[in-house]
């Protein structure tokens, strides 16, 4: 009898023991599965800890330096009733690289567009170029930017982004193929505010525009950007004269030129150049035949003289 209880007891113990083994087995599997859990759980957290602290210090990065900064960015922000068109162009002139210039124009109410013309550099401009310009841009000038058009040297538009393409570079930074190619063929139609081509001729190293005075009287005038007055001829201004036209009861002027002081009686004549019909101030000229006209035919126009194809490119300020 004590032989089999004692067999039970040992038999009991094993069996006691073995569930302890295993009991403590599998809680160690759990122990090591919970810290297994805590871990990636915890490095988790800390990964969105890091990831929305890097956020907020971005956000206060940005802020503070608009808060803070010397430039335009700050002051989209911070200048109280400023001009959108300032706003606009401020932005564009601290994006884009010196040398390019920039206009923003309004098209109706709030939408304005922004007139870019490349540098005169004869170096070739192409679209991934401009986006990375744009994208600042963009981003501050939102929802009032809504086409951008840029323009080569000669003033011919070349690229036209519209807003479905300014919206996809807003959002991924970067134009797909399609879009690029949409933005080049848009560039060529566009043509709202292209330069208007003037031919002219050189005689003697200086060039000759074909000039109509008046609406009917043609003559060739020497371009002279370094006269203030466009200069006409006795037998032109005579010839263009209004009725009771009374040159003692007029304007005069004193002019200093390479022949010496001269004083010119001021007329206004209609003067036509290319597609420009302009109503000025011109001085007459009693002394030769000469007809310069002067940069104050310009004077509400951006101009470029290419000599290799001669021709003047002349665009709008305004």
């Amino acid at each position: 009898m004590n032989n089999k209880l004692k067999i039970y007891v040992f038999v009991l113990l094993g069996v006691l023991a073995l569930e302890f083994l295993i009991f403590q087995g599998i809680n160690s599997e759990r122990i090591k599965e919970i810290d297994s859990e805590h871990y990636t759980a915890t490095k988790r957290m800390r990964f969105n800890h890091a990831k929305s602290k890097k956020v907020l210090n971005d956000n206060y990065d940005k802020k503070y330096y608009m808060a803070t900064g010397k430039n335009v960015y700050e002051r989209i922000y911070n200048i109280k009733n400023q001009s959108i068109i300032e706003m606009i162009k401020g932005l564009a002139d601290e994006s884009f690289p010196q040398g390019w210039k920039t206009e923003v124009k309004v098209e109706e109410f709030t939408n304005f567009i922004l007139l870019v013309q490349k540098e005169i550099d004869n170096s070739e401009c192409n679209v991934t170029e401009v986006e990375k310009y744009l994208i600042p841009i963009i981003e501050y000038s939102q929802p009032y930017l809504k086409n951008v058009a840029i323009f080569d040297e000669k003033h011919k538009c070349i690229m036209f982004f519209d807003g479905d393409s300014l919206m996809e570079l807003s959002e991924k930074r970067k134009l797909s193929e399609e879009v690029v190619n949409d933005v080049l063929n848009k560039g060529q139609n566009f043509t709202r505010y292209n330069s208007i081509k003037i031919p002219f001729e050189v005689l003697h190293g200086h060039i000759f525009i074909p000039v109509i005075v008046g609406g009917k009287y043609e003559v060739m005038m020497m371009l002279d950007t370094g006269a203030s007055t466009t200069v006409l001829s006795e037998e032109v201004a005579s010839a263009t004269s209004f009725q009771n036209e009374d040159l003692n009861k007029v304007e005069h002027r004193t002019f200093s030129t390479a022949s010496g002081i001269m004083t010119c009686p001021i007329l206004e004549r209609k003067l036509s150049v290319g597609s420009l019909d302009i109503v000025q101030p011109i001085a007459v000229n009693f002394k030769d035949d000469t007809n310069l006209l002067g940069v104050d035919f310009f004077k509400d126009y951006n101009y470029r003289i290419d000599s290799d194809s001669k021709c003047i490119y002349v665009w709008s300020k305004e």
